[in-house]
């Protein structure tokens, strides 16, 4: 079996590869349009091919994925908007799974073939990561380009240690906190302590490399601001908000907290680090991952120590946005191929006290059957996203104000729909932005008080769901014919949706007449 391993192991690396993508593909909505963070990306990318240039607006920042993005818009023939959004997923299921080829490469520097095999199929079978690549936003290829930096750091051919600045660059140009890769990088080479003209040489090329692309990236991709301001940005945050004495209303998180403002800063973050750092092992790393690192030998070693440092950089973007009280688990994702490394110690004991053959076939099942099981558990009722994505459409078409309704994030994309193939105009924030307000339906008791208090901002429709969690939505659903200041002019069940879902327009002139 050794032999067989080590004569095939990649050509089983590159099968994996392709099921992966298989199941990713399986789990792609593909009726369902983009939206958020994804939306932003895509808006940047077809204005590229629209404008022909790096646009200053749609995105402030982070234009990394969408340039290469635009790319395979150019190779589309199809210019419908839908079309493109599932191009914008199967390109980012794509690069989530040849990620799984430098992780592969990454772990066999310290670990037989076919243990790297099982290491790599950790990462590509990995239930949240599965999510994440289809959801189509930047962090498939961000941790593509982190993977590859660390890879070149422990390549054995020492040569092109120097290629890990060009992916750390291009990693920056992606999400902008990979400016931070840099410093692990350079620590790591005084770390080996290796100062002969061959190597030395090369580490100033690699960082003449690092520094050339951010000035070619700046020059070319930077409009109105610079590669490293939203770097400088977020220490402006923590000196200007968490400490200072000053409240800022517009900060959603600490505009009311006067005090104690740095110890809530950082029990957020540590607490919100520890509890999602444990909840990305959740269902399938952790099972490998925390014996591997109870039987990884505590001593100390220099590649120990690399990994160490570039594990507590690439932490520091999940603890500032814990800090800040943004709660997701992508930001610890770059941090999987690393912890992948303890998985790969706990394969290893298992291949020594069992037929390879079969620890590979049952381990590798296990990782998918879990994964499988939990998407199918973890997935959301796409056929309520399609229906309300279609109510969303009609109401962005007439309306000019709407409630806050569950599907309001995808209002953008039904503007867009109904604007396409022009983009919708963008915001201060240079966002593209539809020309609907949306009002929230929080702190008022009945509709008349939500129509008394918005009748004069813009408020002209509501969006009512048959189980919204508000009780004088819900009542008006149930019960329209006692509201003749409302006209019922969509209602899904008409089109045999799955979901009722019913739209009002609001008569004014009735309301202000009654009684």
């Amino acid at each position: 079996m050794e032999k067989f391993s080590n004569s095939n192991s990649f050509k089983i690396v590159i099968f994996l590869v392709i099921v992966g993508f298989l199941i990713r593909l399986v789990f792609i909505p593909f009726e369902i349009p983009l939206s958020l963070d994804a939306l932003d990306y895509f808006a940047y990318s077809v204005a590229i091919n629209q404008e022909g240039n790096f646009p200053d607006e749609y995105l402030v920042s982070n234009f990394g994925w969408s340039s290469i993005l635009s790319l395979s818009f150019w190779n589309s023939n199809n210019s419908e908007m839908l079309e493109l959004m599932n191009i914008e997923r199967i390109f980012s299921s794509i690069i989530s799974s040849i990620t799984v080829i430098p992780i592969y490469l990454l772990c066999k520097n310290f670990f037989k073939k076919n243990i790297a095999v099982l290491g790599s199929s950790l990462f590509l079978f990995d239930p949240r990561i599965i999510e994440n690549s289809i959801l189509g936003i930047s962090d498939s290829i961000y941790i593509l380009f982190v993977v590859i930096t660390i890879m070149f750091v422990f390549i054995k051919n020492r040569r092109f240690f120097y290629i890990s600045f060009v992916f750390a660059a291009l990693a920056t140009f992606v999400r902008y906190e990979g400016v931070l890769l840099i410093f692990p990088l350079i620590l790591s080479f005084f770390l080996r302590r290796n100062f002969d003209k061959k190597s030395i040489s090369k580490f100033i090329i690699g960082i003449s490399l690092f520094f050339a692309i951010l000035f070619i990236i700046n020059e070319t991709a930077y409009e109105n601001s610079n590669i490293f301001s939203s770097v400088f940005g977020s220490t402006n945050y923590v000196s200007n908000v968490i400490f200072s004495d000053e409240v800022d209303p517009d900060d959603q998180f600490y505009g009311n907290n006067d005090q104690n403002k740095i110890q809530i800063f950082l029990n957020n973050l540590s607490i919100g680090y520890l509890k999602y750092l444990g909840w990305i092992l959740i269902p399938v790393l952790g099972l490998f991952v925390i014996p591997g690192f109870f039987m990884t030998k505590k001593k100390f070693s220099k590649n120990k120590i690399i990994l160490l440092m570039f594990f507590a950089f690439i932490s520091f973007t999940g603890l500032y946005a814990y800090g800040r009280g943004i709660q997701e688990t992508r930001y610890l994702y770059p941090l999987i191929p690393i912890l992948i490394l303890f998985a790969c110690q706990f394969f290893d004991f298992l291949t020594q006290k069992f037929d390879t053959k079969k620890i590979m076939m049952v381990s590798i099942s296990t990782i998918i059957i879990l994964s499988v099981i939990f998407i199918e558990y973890d997935k959301i009722d796409y056929v309520y996203e399609n229906e309300i994505y279609h109510a969303t459409v009609f109401v962005t078409s007439i309306s000019e104000g709407v409630n806050d309704y569950y599907g309001n994030k995808f209002v953008r994309t039904a503007a867009l729909e109904n604007s396409w193939p022009k983009l919708l105009p963008t915001n201060e924030k240079h966002k593209m932005t539809a020309n609907i307000k949306k009002f929230s339906s929080e702190g008022f008791e009945t509709v008349e008080q939500f129509l008394e208090g918005n009748k004069n901002k813009g408020l002209t429709h509501l969006v009512i769901v048959e189980n919204d969690k508000k009780l004088f939505l819900k009542k008006i659903f149930h019960n329209e014919n006692e509201y003749s200041f409302l006209e019922k002019i969509y209602d899904s069940k008409d089109l045999g949706f799955k979901n009722q879902i019913k739209i009002f327009e609001i008569n004014y002139n009735v309301f202000n007449l009654r009684a």
